[in-house]
């Protein structure tokens, strides 16, 4: 089982906003969940292009975007479950694609009963 098990709702209208607006199709979108200064550990929306072949970690795909981490911070992700939801109206200073369109993908970790 993949760590990354979807989008709530509220992230699948945010991303469809973005896709709206964004065509991807000579470069598909991506998440990378960033464990760095930057982006703390909430999902960086950006091109394909930016994810390191070979070195960054598939750590599942939600609607047809494949969520990737860097290899340190995956080996933690891989131990949870977790899905991308979003914020509204929120500020960030993030180079996150959908910052422009209204809101900020954010992790949602899902309890596992056991």
């Amino acid at each position: 089982m993949l760590a990354c098990e979807g989008l709530t709702p509220r992230a699948h209208r945010l991303l469809e906003r973005v896709r709206a607006a964004v065509p991807s199709v000579a470069d598909p979108l991506a998440f990378m969940i960033s464990g760095g200064c930057c982006g703390g550990t909430s999902p960086v929306l950006l091109r394909q292009s930016n994810i390191l072949a070979g070195f960054d970690v598939c750590l599942g795909e939600v609607d047809g975007i494949s969520v990737y981490a860097h290899p340190d911070h995956a080996r933690y992700l891989q131990r949870d479950r977790f899905v991308i939801d979003a914020l509204d109206d929120v500020r960030s200073d993030t180079f996150s694609l959908e910052i422009a369109y209204g809101g900020r993908f954010v992790l949602q970790e899902l309890k596992v009963d056991g």
